[in-house]
């Protein structure tokens, strides 16, 4: 026997779960999307801001004092600006985190890079894994 609620009820539940389901596949979206922007932001974890006083006409950092306009980076491999409000300064370099048992790490200064080896055994792979930059 047909009824024609039957079809109706058919057709609302068949709404109802394709409305569900799309509402979870933009849930997920959003989710990946929240993954991803903590993501950049942990990217950019190696540099650090520094709110000027206001009309001051220098960036002062450790024994240099350098203009606002101006970028430079120091010995310790930052890379600093200095703009009318703020000093932002990011890390160059980044640093090793965890290394294999063993391995030592080289860190040069002039050149913003550094080495991980091992001091014996240039055979032996050393696995690293580094923060910043």
């Amino acid at each position: 026997m047909f009824h024609p609620f039957s079809v109706l009820l058919k057709k609302t539940y068949a709404f109802h779960q394709t409305s569900i389901c799309a509402k979870l596949a933009k849930m997920k979206s959003l989710a990946l999307f929240g993954v991803f922007c903590v993501f950049v932001c942990l990217s950019d974890s190696a540099c650090f801001t520094a709110l000027l006083e206001l009309g001051a006409k220098q960036c002062v950092y450790g024994n240099s004092k350098h203009p606002v306009g101006s970028t430079w980076t120091n010995g310790e491999c930052l890379r600093c600006t200095c703009s009318s409000d703020r000093m932002e300064c990011c890390d160059m370099m980044g640093r090793v985190a965890s290394k294999t048992k063993g391995c030592i790490v080289k860190y040069d200064y002039k050149t913003c890079t550094f080495d991980v080896f091992h001091p014996t055994d240039p055979t032996t792979n050393c696995a690293y894994s580094a923060v910043g930059k």
